[in-house]
């Protein structure tokens, strides 16, 4: 009889210890491609491109009282502006950019996000580097908008490409996830080192 007891009193801290943490957030490495597109932020750089790293996470809401939920992307201790700077996309469309996660509130599975930083410039010669490893023939002189050389997966960039990563992981970038329950006035942040 103690055992059951035992037992029973057990599953109900697992339970009640699983209820306080209302949202789970957890990166996945991505199988996303990896891409080159032109400079177009800083047009005095005309010697750099931008790289296009995908990342990817998997969030899990657990109480029908979250009434809002909000991203922040902090790359290089930069809070960076959506649209301009970064896209998000869901898994499900990975060609039309979402601006909100709000409307993925009340879905049942676990939600599936991918981040895109627009502006991460590396040097022409690092670019053409890549283009040359990677077995693309691809002029990088005369890049226009819209214009977007693929490369490979992040899965497999990651594991070629350790030196651009390293200097990634250095800085320590984050994404911030703030939510608030319905009644509540104080946003509660949760925040979530990028594993570059």
């Amino acid at each position: 009889m103690r055992k059951i007891i035992f037992l029973a009193l057990i599953i109900c801290t697992l339970n009640s210890c699983k209820r306080s943490e209302y949202i789970n957030i957890k990166q996945i490495i991505s199988d996303q491609i990896v891409t080159i597109t032109p400079n177009l932020k800083k047009i005095d750089v005309k010697d750099s491109v931008s790289i296009n790293i995908p990342i990817e996470f998997e969030i899990e809401t657990y109480d029908s009282s979250l009434e809002s939920i909000d991203l922040y992307y902090v790359i290089n201790r930069k809070n960076l502006m959506q649209i301009s700077e970064f896209e998000m996309f869901t898994n499900n469309d990975k060609n039309k950019p979402i601006n909100s996660l709000k409307s993925y509130l009340s879905v049942e599975k676990p939600l599936r996000i991918i981040l895109r930083e627009k502006n991460h410039l590396i040097s022409k010669n690092y670019a053409r580097e890549l283009l040359k490893k990677y077995n693309i023939n691809h002029s990088l002189e005369n890049l226009k908008l819209g214009d977007t050389i693929k490369l490979i997966s992040y899965n497999q960039f990651r594991k070629e490409n350790p030196l651009l990563l390293n200097e990634l992981r250095k800085i320590g970038d984050t994404i911030i996830i703030t939510t608030r329950k319905k009644g509540e006035e104080i946003y509660k942040p949760k925040k979530i080192k990028i594993n570059w």
